[in-house]
């Protein structure tokens, strides 16, 4: 003998109860900003690991009047310049400890953005040394009163201190997504719940009807939540496809600051997929991976309590 309500022919016709449209778009929507939301922190926080990790060893050394002899200052012979005063010091750092002077290409090159292709030459500029320590290896403590004293007026600047912002903005930002995510966790779930309601209005006879002949809650509610699941799913899914293409935009305007920059900055060709591929971090695949699976689970949890909910109050 067959069971009665043993199928997903149950009778309830949920694809009519059931806002179908309006409860696929609107967790569709939601699956877009979540989606957004969750490449934006976690690309924050990987770009910030990146640089202040880096920045731990750099320091930037900026020497004014680095051709004036140090002489003229008493500090030295009358042949040896500022600059070439500060590079002698530099020499008793750490084995394996890169300084770089910046030559004037490159000193036009970074005040390009600012003062457009001018004649660095002609501006009094202090010369700019790079220095990148050795890993696992720290400033040494005396190393800014040395130069300050051996070459009065040097200036240095130690890298981390823009590290330490960075990560004061990421986690900033994560705790901001964080929320964002809640909201939008908050709002599916109000979504479901009057989806719901909805359904059991506009089917509370035929609900009643097969109760009173022996359909049990969890069959009442199993269907109505499988229902809501595989809507909250298409349109997790639906919602994060959408996402895709202004985060591969995004992605490709990051990707100077996060690895080499791409071949072809205007458009996405093959040969750029592999340095794009580079600047995508694996828990922000993961998270978007599990989006529209974490919409069908909302949408079945919020279901499967209203809807017993509802029963209980059946007499």
């Amino acid at each position: 003998m067959t069971r009665p309500f043993s199928g997903r022919k149950d009778g309830l016709s949920l694809s009519e109860a059931l806002p179908d449209r309006s409860l696929f778009a609107l967790v569709a929507m939601m699956g877009f900003l979540a989606a957004l939301t969750l490449a934006g922190a976690s690309g924050a926080r990987a770009l910030s690991a990146r640089w202040s990790g880096g920045a731990a060893q750099l320091l930037t050394i900026q020497v004014p009047d680095a051709n004036a002899p140090l002489a003229a200052q008493g500090g030295g012979s009358a042949t040896t310049t500022r600059v070439q005063a500060v590079l002698a010091d530099l020499a008793s750092l750490p084995d394996g400890t890169e300084v770089h002077q910046l030559t004037p290409p490159e000193l036009a090159r970074l005040l390009e953005p600012w003062l457009g292709e001018t004649d660095s030459s002609a501006l009094p500029l202090p010369a700019i040394i790079r220095v990148k320590l050795p890993p696992d290896t720290s400033v040494p403590a005396t190393l800014e009163q040395a130069l300050g004293t051996h070459v009065p007026g040097t200036i240095m600047e130690h890298n981390a201190r823009w590290g330490e912002r960075l990560r004061a903005l990421a986690n900033s930002l994560l705790a901001c997504a964080g929320l964002a995510l809640l909201s939008v966790g908050g709002i599916a779930t109000m979504i479901t719940g009057l989806a719901t309601r909805t359904g059991l209005a506009t089917r509370k006879d035929i609900i009643k009807t097969l109760h009173g002949l022996g359909a049990s809650d969890s069959y009442i509610a199993g269907r109505f939540a499988w229902r809501t699941a595989t809507l909250g799913f298409g349109g997790g899914l639906s919602g994060t496809l959408m996402a895709c293409l202004p985060l591969l935009l995004l992605l490709q305007m990051a990707a100077p600051f996060a690895s080499a920059p791409l071949t072809t900055p205007d458009r996405l060709l093959p040969q750029n997929w592999q340095a794009l591929a580079n600047t995508i971090p694996s828990d922000m695949l993961c998270a978007l991976a599990l989006l529209p699976f974490a919409a069908a689970f909302i949408c079945w949890f919020t279901t499967q309590v209203m809807v017993r909910l509802w029963l209980l109050r059946l007499p």
